[in-house]
């Protein structure tokens, strides 16, 4: 019946997917938008004659003070501040900047990457469901989980080497932990997940199969 709600389930799911696809798409967009504005500065800070508000970000200085003053309410003491700088150095601008590049390229390209196979999912649901639960969904979903646990942890450790290497250049006596690095706790857990529901699909479709095959 045209009222019932079966009749209008799958309509109400074909409209979700459609919505979902079309934010994946426009999170897709932008985050290679942003990327491409991080690639434009990295390239500035590159020329020798950059200007003084491009650097390298997010470096804790080891010997370093700040006054609080003004900043505090009545009763308010600091018991720890880290500063975090932003600093450029002219006669090592290339060096710096392909640190710099090392420090968040790889880390973007892991979150890009899982968008831009989630949009392929995605569009496979637009298109039904047979195709949206198929093989190549399965592997899309691997591919997602392998970029977010061995590409999360490779990001990391190349963030982490490019901010202890600039510190070194740029700072005296720089942290263990030289800057504001990411630690992909949350990104190796999605990733996991992704495997998990990769699995349950395949051995849906390895059912599906042998139940078919029986008719």
């Amino acid at each position: 019946m045209p009222g019932s709600p079966t009749a209008t389930a799958p309509s109400a799911v074909g409209a979700w997917t459609r919505r979902l696809h079309a934010l994946l798409t426009t999170a897709l967009v932008l985050g290679v938008l942003a990327s491409l504005t991080r690639l434009i500065a990295d390239v500035i800070l590159a020329l020798p004659t950059a200007k003084a508000d491009y650097g390298f970000t997010g470096l804790w200085p080891s010997h370093a003070s700040v006054s609080l003053d003004g900043a505090l309410a009545p009763g308010v003491r600091a018991v720890d501040v880290m500063i975090e700088a932003t600093l450029y150095d002219p006669a090592r601008a290339p060096l710096l900047a392909a640190l710099h590049l090392l420090a968040w390229l790889p880390g973007a390209l892991v979150m890009l990457l899982p968008l831009f196979w989630l949009v392929r999912i995605t569009s496979r649901g637009v298109a039904g469901d047979r195709a949206l639960f198929s093989a190549d969904t399965v592997q899309d979903l691997r591919r997602i989980g392998a970029i977010l646990t061995l590409g999360s942890l490779a990001a990391c450790a190349l963030d982490f080497a490019a901010k202890t290497a600039a510190a070194r250049m740029m700072t005296i006596d720089a942290y263990v932990v030289p800057g504001d690095v990411d630690w992909p706790l949350v990104a190796v857990l999605m990733g996991v997940g992704a495997f998990v529901v990769a699995e349950v699909i395949g051995r849906g479709l390895a059912m599906l199969d042998e139940i078919e095959g029986t008719i």
